[in-house]
């Protein structure tokens, strides 16, 4: 085989280089199309160096995947989107769930042939006539306008929704259902916190964000599928805890 037809090999060679070396996107070397070059060009070799060369082409891009799998798993494991996961996202979605999604994520606006006089008039009133927020809930909750916070098992207690020996003996009961669950694996969060009530499952979410607070519990986020895993630990592991937002709904 000549020089000339060795370039195709020596050019994937530098491209994975100068990406292995550099900070460069590991996913702008389209591996599919590299595979199928040397495919190619395989049958035309014969001697034991440009087979070698062949084995060293290969060999850099097994690295590249090497690299793009860490890439993702970094954002994965920082919670990091960017369009790139997103798109991975929506590849791997059914067409039903992305068309669900689309049905669920839309709001159309109404349509100016849909508005009459009658009809703004109508929207004027309702809203001129709707109870101020401040003055909703009143009765029931006092004074509206108590924005969001942290709640401690302090304030739970004085609340009457806990004892504090009830939080103990809650708290230590939910650590050894996760320990004998996970067993050293990864359980699915959701499924473990349960299908029961919305209060229930709230309560047992509550006590299982102490637990991960503590160090008794791990937990891991899956961005591409949405899946959220957690695990029991029998000593508790040191440092700084990382706030985690995960909704709560009647239905999940």
């Amino acid at each position: 085989m000549g020089q000339t037809k060795l370039d195709d090999y020596l050019r994937v060679i530098e491209l994975c280089r100068d990406v292995e070396t550099s900070s460069a996107n590991p996913f702008d070397v389209d591996i599919r199309e590299k595979i199928l070059l040397l495919k190619q060009r395989l049958p035309e070799l014969k001697l034991l160096d440009e087979l070698l060369v062949d084995s060293e082409a290969m060999l850099e891009l097994a690295q590249i995947v090497k690299l793009q799998d860490q890439w993702l798993k970094q954002r994965a494991s920082a919670l990091y989107i960017d369009p790139l996961l997103i798109q991975l996202k929506l590849k791997l979605l059914p067409k039903d769930a992305l068309s669900e999604a689309f049905v669920k994520s839309w709001h159309p606006i109404a349509q100016i042939d849909q508005l009459s006089p009658r009809g703004l008039e109508k929207a004027f009133v309702y809203w001129r006539e709707l109870t101020p927020m401040s003055e909703r809930f009143k009765d029931q909750f006092g004074t509206y306008g108590v924005g969001p916070g942290v709640v401690e098992y302090t304030d739970l207690v004085s609340l009457g929704v806990f004892t504090k020996e009830e939080f103990e003996i809650g708290l230590t009961r939910l650590h050894d259902e996760l320990l004998q669950q996970s067993n050293g694996e990864w359980v699915d969060y959701r499924q473990f916190i349960g299908n029961d009530s919305y209060e229930s499952k709230v309560r047992r979410a509550y006590l299982l964000a102490f637990l991960l607070s503590e160090g008794r519990a791990l937990l891991k986020t899956e961005p591409l599928t949405g899946k959220i895993w957690t695990m029991g630990l029998v000593e508790k592991v040191k440092g700084t805890p990382k706030s985690v937002a995960i909704p709560i709904t009647g239905d999940s």
